[in-house]
Protein backbone atom coordinates (compact mmCIF):
# COMPACT_ATOMS: atom_id res chain seq x y z
CA UNK A 1 0.00 0.00 0.00
CA UNK A 2 1.38 3.42 -0.97
CA UNK A 3 1.46 5.85 1.36
CA UNK A 4 -0.88 8.44 -0.01
CA UNK A 5 -3.50 5.60 0.59
CA UNK A 6 -1.82 4.40 4.04
CA UNK A 7 -2.32 8.06 5.30
CA UNK A 8 -6.20 8.22 4.03
CA UNK A 9 -6.62 5.02 5.89
CA UNK A 10 -5.32 6.27 9.06
CA UNK A 11 -7.14 9.44 8.89
CA UNK A 12 -10.27 7.42 8.12
CA UNK A 13 -9.74 5.29 11.00
CA UNK A 14 -9.00 8.34 12.79
CA UNK A 15 -12.49 10.28 12.39
CA UNK A 16 -14.17 7.04 13.86
CA UNK A 17 -12.07 6.79 16.35
CA UNK A 18 -13.13 10.59 17.65
CA UNK A 19 -16.60 10.03 17.12
CA UNK A 20 -16.03 6.34 19.34
CA UNK A 21 -14.08 8.10 21.73
CA UNK A 22 -16.96 11.41 21.88
CA UNK A 23 -19.57 8.84 22.36
CA UNK A 24 -18.57 6.60 25.18
CA UNK A 25 -15.48 7.70 26.29
CA UNK A 26 -11.85 6.03 26.08
CA UNK A 27 -12.44 3.59 28.63
CA UNK A 28 -16.11 2.35 27.00
CA UNK A 29 -14.53 2.65 23.97
CA UNK A 30 -13.95 -0.68 21.87
CA UNK A 31 -11.47 -1.28 18.94
CA UNK A 32 -14.15 -3.55 17.61
CA UNK A 33 -16.61 -0.13 17.59
CA UNK A 34 -13.52 1.99 16.16
CA UNK A 35 -13.19 -0.76 13.09
CA UNK A 36 -17.03 -1.22 12.95
CA UNK A 37 -17.58 2.97 12.51
CA UNK A 38 -14.25 3.01 9.73
CA UNK A 39 -15.86 0.07 8.15
CA UNK A 40 -12.53 -1.54 8.22
CA UNK A 41 -11.50 -4.93 9.67
CA UNK A 42 -10.33 -5.02 13.14
CA UNK A 43 -6.80 -5.93 11.60
CA UNK A 44 -6.43 -2.95 9.85
CA UNK A 45 -6.27 -1.02 12.82
CA UNK A 46 -3.64 -3.33 14.55
CA UNK A 47 -1.87 -2.56 11.07
CA UNK A 48 -1.45 0.99 11.89
CA UNK A 49 -1.64 0.86 15.81
CA UNK A 50 -0.54 -2.09 18.50
CA UNK A 51 -3.34 -0.95 20.63
CA UNK A 52 -6.24 1.34 21.92
CA UNK A 53 -3.79 3.34 23.88
CA UNK A 54 -1.89 4.01 20.68
CA UNK A 55 -4.57 5.17 18.90
CA UNK A 56 -6.02 7.49 21.39
CA UNK A 57 -2.64 8.96 21.61
CA UNK A 58 -1.27 9.30 18.16
CA UNK A 59 -4.51 10.65 17.42
CA UNK A 60 -4.15 13.57 19.65
CA UNK A 61 -0.50 13.73 18.38
CA UNK A 62 -1.31 13.88 14.75
CA UNK A 63 -4.12 16.27 14.71
CA UNK A 64 -2.78 18.74 17.13
CA UNK A 65 0.73 19.02 14.71
CA UNK A 66 -1.62 19.17 11.87
CA UNK A 67 -3.33 22.45 13.11
CA UNK A 68 0.22 23.41 14.29
CA UNK A 69 1.76 23.21 11.36
CA UNK A 70 -1.39 24.55 9.60
CA UNK A 71 -1.04 27.78 11.66
CA UNK A 72 2.66 28.26 11.53
CA UNK A 73 2.33 28.14 7.84
CA UNK A 74 -0.78 30.74 7.66
CA UNK A 75 1.03 33.46 9.78
CA UNK A 76 4.37 33.19 8.15
CA UNK A 77 4.04 35.38 5.09
CA UNK A 78 3.24 38.77 7.86
CA UNK A 79 5.89 40.46 8.99
CA UNK A 80 4.05 42.74 12.03
CA UNK A 81 4.02 41.02 15.06
CA UNK A 82 1.07 42.13 16.39
CA UNK A 83 -0.91 40.88 13.31
CA UNK A 84 0.75 37.55 13.61
CA UNK A 85 -0.48 37.19 17.35
CA UNK A 86 -4.05 37.84 16.25
CA UNK A 87 -4.26 36.01 13.35
CA UNK A 88 -2.87 32.93 14.99
CA UNK A 89 -5.46 33.62 17.98
CA UNK A 90 -8.01 34.02 14.78
CA UNK A 91 -7.00 30.90 12.88
CA UNK A 92 -6.76 29.38 16.20
CA UNK A 93 -10.59 30.13 17.10
CA UNK A 94 -11.80 29.00 13.32
CA UNK A 95 -10.47 25.67 13.86
CA UNK A 96 -11.97 24.94 17.23
CA UNK A 97 -15.00 26.10 15.20
CA UNK A 98 -14.67 23.94 12.54
CA UNK A 99 -13.27 20.95 14.45
CA UNK A 100 -15.15 21.00 17.18
CA UNK A 101 -15.72 16.81 17.24
CA UNK A 102 -11.58 16.60 17.77
CA UNK A 103 -11.64 19.66 20.49
CA UNK A 104 -14.48 17.65 22.21
CA UNK A 105 -12.03 14.34 22.02
CA UNK A 106 -9.24 16.60 23.39
CA UNK A 107 -11.29 17.05 26.50
CA UNK A 108 -11.69 13.51 27.21
CA UNK A 109 -7.74 13.38 26.67
CA UNK A 110 -6.92 16.35 29.01
CA UNK A 111 -9.40 14.89 31.60
CA UNK A 112 -7.09 11.67 31.12
CA UNK A 113 -4.08 13.36 31.60
CA UNK A 114 -5.20 13.90 35.67
CA UNK A 115 -4.32 9.92 36.28
CA UNK A 116 -2.59 8.91 33.38
CA UNK A 117 1.50 9.54 33.61
CA UNK A 118 1.59 8.63 29.20
CA UNK A 119 -1.04 11.38 28.38
CA UNK A 120 0.58 13.75 30.97
CA UNK A 121 3.73 13.54 29.24
CA UNK A 122 1.85 14.25 26.10
CA UNK A 123 -0.10 17.20 27.55
CA UNK A 124 3.23 18.92 29.12
CA UNK A 125 4.64 18.61 25.33
CA UNK A 126 2.10 20.08 24.29
CA UNK A 127 2.05 22.46 26.54
CA UNK A 128 5.87 23.69 26.21
CA UNK A 129 5.53 23.93 22.25
CA UNK A 130 2.52 26.09 22.99
CA UNK A 131 4.06 28.29 25.43
CA UNK A 132 7.22 28.62 22.96
CA UNK A 133 5.31 29.42 19.93
CA UNK A 134 3.41 32.85 21.83
CA UNK A 135 7.22 33.50 23.30
CA UNK A 136 8.91 33.42 19.81
CA UNK A 137 5.77 35.66 18.52
CA UNK A 138 6.17 38.13 21.83
CA UNK A 139 9.62 38.41 21.34
CA UNK A 140 10.02 39.38 17.83
CA UNK A 141 7.08 41.95 18.65
CA UNK A 142 9.79 43.07 21.84
CA UNK A 143 13.09 42.84 19.35
CA UNK A 144 10.99 45.17 16.76
CA UNK A 145 9.80 47.95 18.92
CA UNK A 146 6.53 46.88 18.88
CA UNK A 147 5.86 45.36 21.83
CA UNK A 148 7.03 46.35 25.75
CA UNK A 149 8.68 43.46 27.71
CA UNK A 150 6.68 42.38 29.90
CA UNK A 151 8.08 39.25 30.50
CA UNK A 152 7.40 36.86 27.23
CA UNK A 153 7.24 33.77 29.35
CA UNK A 154 4.55 35.26 31.39
CA UNK A 155 2.59 36.59 28.88
CA UNK A 156 2.71 33.36 27.06
CA UNK A 157 1.06 31.91 29.63
CA UNK A 158 -1.47 34.28 30.07
CA UNK A 159 -2.78 33.52 26.56
CA UNK A 160 -2.25 30.24 27.01
CA UNK A 161 -4.34 29.90 30.42
CA UNK A 162 -6.99 31.88 28.18
CA UNK A 163 -7.17 29.77 25.28
CA UNK A 164 -7.14 26.70 27.73
CA UNK A 165 -10.12 28.06 30.24
CA UNK A 166 -12.07 29.40 26.91
CA UNK A 167 -11.88 25.68 25.73
CA UNK A 168 -13.13 24.42 28.19
CA UNK A 169 -15.87 26.53 28.99
CA UNK A 170 -16.89 26.01 25.61
CA UNK A 171 -17.45 22.42 25.75
CA UNK A 172 -18.49 21.57 29.08
CA UNK A 173 -21.24 24.01 29.39
CA UNK A 174 -24.02 25.71 27.77
CA UNK A 175 -22.09 28.96 26.72
CA UNK A 176 -23.75 32.58 26.26
CA UNK A 177 -20.30 33.83 24.20
CA UNK A 178 -19.26 33.62 20.42
CA UNK A 179 -16.14 32.21 20.57
CA UNK A 180 -14.67 34.76 17.82
CA UNK A 181 -15.66 37.74 19.57
CA UNK A 182 -14.29 36.51 23.03
CA UNK A 183 -11.05 35.86 21.52
CA UNK A 184 -11.14 38.92 19.78
CA UNK A 185 -11.98 41.08 23.10
CA UNK A 186 -8.92 38.76 25.04
CA UNK A 187 -6.20 39.43 22.19
CA UNK A 188 -7.34 43.34 21.91
CA UNK A 189 -6.50 43.47 25.58
CA UNK A 190 -3.59 41.99 25.87
CA UNK A 191 -1.75 43.58 22.65
CA UNK A 192 -3.27 47.20 24.16
CA UNK A 193 -1.22 46.06 27.41
CA UNK A 194 1.70 45.37 25.06
CA UNK A 195 1.95 48.18 22.82
CA UNK A 196 4.55 50.28 22.66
Amino acid sequence: MNDARKEKRKEKIFRAAVCCFNKKGYYETTIDAIASKAKVSKGSIYYYFKSKKELFLELFHYRVNKYFDQLKDYIKEEKSPDIRLRMFIDKSSQFLKENEDFFRFCLEFLSMGVREPEIRKVMTIFYKDSIDTFKQLLEEGVKSGKFKDLGSDRVARTIYFLFMGVFFTYFSVNVDFDLNKQHKFHINNILTALNN
